[in-house]
Parts: C-alpha cells; sequence; structure tokens
C-alpha cells in the first residue's frame, strides 16, 4: 500500500510534516508530496491531515482481476467489521463469496501462529531482552532508523506473512491471496494484491455486489467459523432451521467434543454433544484447528 496526497485537496497547512516520524513529506513551495522511498508507511500523515488530502493506495486493479477470475482467498481483516458497519459482518462476507472470492479468511489465525512461536521464544532464557516483531512497521522503523537494536528483534514473521503461508499450505502454493485491511503488507511475498476497505467496497461494486442487499446469514458455511461466535452461531440460517434436535432459543449439534477448546469456552457439557444457546459457536474444523499445516515462521535472517 502507498500514501499519495491529493493536490486538490491539499492546503499545505504541512500537518503531515509534524507528524511524520521518518520525515518522508516533501515540501517544494505550494506543493506537497510523500517520498515513497523515504517513509516506513506508519500511516501516521492520514489521520493528521484536517483535510482528508491523504490517501491509502493499494492494488485495486489486481484485487479486481483475481475476485473475477474466482480462485482468489481474501483475508479480511476484523476492522472491517467496523468500517461497514452498520452492516452486518455477515453481509460483507456474502458479498466477498457473490463477487467470486473462493474463501474468506479473517486475518486472526497469523496471530494466532505467531503467538505459538512467542511463547517458544519466552522459553528461552538465552533471548533476554526481546523487541516483538508483529509490526511490520516498527521492523522498518528499527531496521532503517536504529539498526543496533536489529539483534533484539524477535525472528519471527509478521502474523500476515504468517497468516498467508499457512493459506499457502492450506489451498496449495499457487491460489491467488488478496488482503484487504490496514496494516502494512510490503516484503510478504505470498500476498498477490493488498487494498484497504475503501477500495474493497469499490471492489464489490465494481463486481455487482451492494452489501446491503445481503442476507443477514451465512449463505454458505464459511472457513473460519471460530471466529463467529457472537453471529448467527457462525453456519447459515438454513442448517440451523434443518436441525432436529431443537428448541426455542436453544439448538444442540451432535458430535462435537466437549473437552476441545471451543468446548471449554462455550462451556460445552460432556456427552458428545455440542449446545447452542443463543449466539455461541459450532465446532470448527479439525484441519484448523487440530492440524494446522506445517509452517516455518522464523525468519531465515533475522539481521
Amino acid at each position: 500500500m502507498l500514501f499519495e496526497i491529493n493536490a486538490p485537496k491539499c492546503v499545505s497547512c504541512l500537518a503531515c510534516v509534524r507528524v511524520c516520524p521518518a520525515g518522508a513529506v516533501a515540501v517544494d513551495g505550494a506543493a506537497v508530496s510523500i517520498v515513497d522511498g523515504a517513509g516506513i508507511r506508519c500511516g501516521m500523515c492520514v489521520p493528521a491531515c484536517p483535510h482528508g488530502a491523504i490517501d491509502s493506495v493499494g492494488d485495486l486493479a489486481a484485487a479486481t482481476a483475481l475476485a473475477a477470475r474466482g480462485t482468489a482467498v481474501v483475508i479480511l481483516t476484523v476492522e472491517a467489521a467496523a468500517h461497514f458497519y452498520p452492516h452486518a459482518p455477515e453481509q460483507v462476507i456474502n458479498a466477498c463469496y457473490q463477487a467470486g472470492f473462493r474463501a474468506v479468511h479473517h486475518g486472526v489465525l497469523g496471530d494466532e501462529l505467531v503467538a505459538e512461536e512467542y511463547v517458544k521464544l519466552w522459553a528461552d532464557p538465552d533471548w533476554g531482552t526481546l523487541i516483538r516483531s508483529t509490526c511490520p512497521v516498527i521492523v522498518e522503523t528499527i531496521r532503517h532508523e536504529y539498526p543496533e537494536l536489529v539483534p533484539y528483534l524477535a525472528p519471527v514473521k509478521t502474523p500476515i506473512a504468517a497468516e498467508a503461508q499457512y493459506l499457502k499450505r492450506m489451498y496449495g502454493p499457487d491460489v491467488p491471496l488478496v488482503y484487504a485491511g490496514v496494516c502494512l503488507t510490503d516484503g510478504v511475498e505470498d500476498v498477490d494484491a493488498a487494498i484497504t476497505f475503501d477500495e474493497l467496497g469499490r471492489l464489490l461494486t465494481a463486481r455487482g455486489v451492494t452489501v446491503q442487499e445481503q442476507s443477514l446469514f451465512f449463505e454458505r458455511i464459511p472457513e473460519e467459523r471460530r471466529r463467529h461466535l457472537r453471529t448467527a452461531c457462525g453456519v447459515p440460517l438454513a442448517v440451523l432451521q434443518g436441525v432436529r434436535h431443537a428448541r426455542r432459543g436453544c439448538r444442540r449439534f451432535r458430535g462435537a467434543h466437549p473437552h476441545g477448546p471451543q468446548g471449554r469456552r462455550s462451556g460445552i457439557r460432556a456427552g458428545g454433544r455440542w449446545r447452542i444457546c443463543g449466539q455461541a459457536a459450532v465446532p470448527s474444523p479439525k484441519r484448523h484447528a487440530l492440524n494446522p499445516p506445517a509452517l516455518l515462521l522464523v525468519e531465515d535472517d533475522p539481521n
């Protein structure tokens, strides 16, 4: 993603100059521009501009083409719920399916995978002081501005890179990946296109899809049911209506293990029955929860 100044909106107030930690804003008379190679792409200039003259620019054309092919997987980060409000998360996900994406993930698998690596690092007494590398902006800042701190950077990939690698292992090395979110994705070789939420909205429009016209319930079983703990039980309405063992306000699904991690969180009782009351969750696929693909999350050369 890049940051560009919208010249017609810019009044040369220099608010962006004052907040840029990298000094990447160039001023030539009344003309203000961002020197891309000099910045760390932290995005601090965007909210600082009182005139909304700084735009985040992603790979919209590439993402639209990938969605049209019908083979791409989109990583839709959790901030999408706030951006598309008051539309429900289910509507946004259904819209992504309608636009042509074969699968929708939520940018949290990478967090979980990376967290596991940090637990291993913390158990190593030889590390001592450790700077986490989960934020790519921090990593770039240290590498360019404070090289003496590089040895203290955790040798772990960013969550975006970890999730992209995970999905490549899951769907195959040739699957196109589109990232829609607010975080920097530069250097993530497995991501084929990165777009902002505004650009995702334009992509949906270009594909003839309207979010508000989508169903409030999932029209297909989502890939990441674990992350829908508070929305319609994480399954399509037709599935809920077809359950035999049901009563008002409470439905039961047989076959869920009561002692699994989600079972403990949702208060499942023993007996092999998954109890759903109100808006709890259904069991997630074993391939996600129990048998993730083998990953190499540690960077080859952190320095």
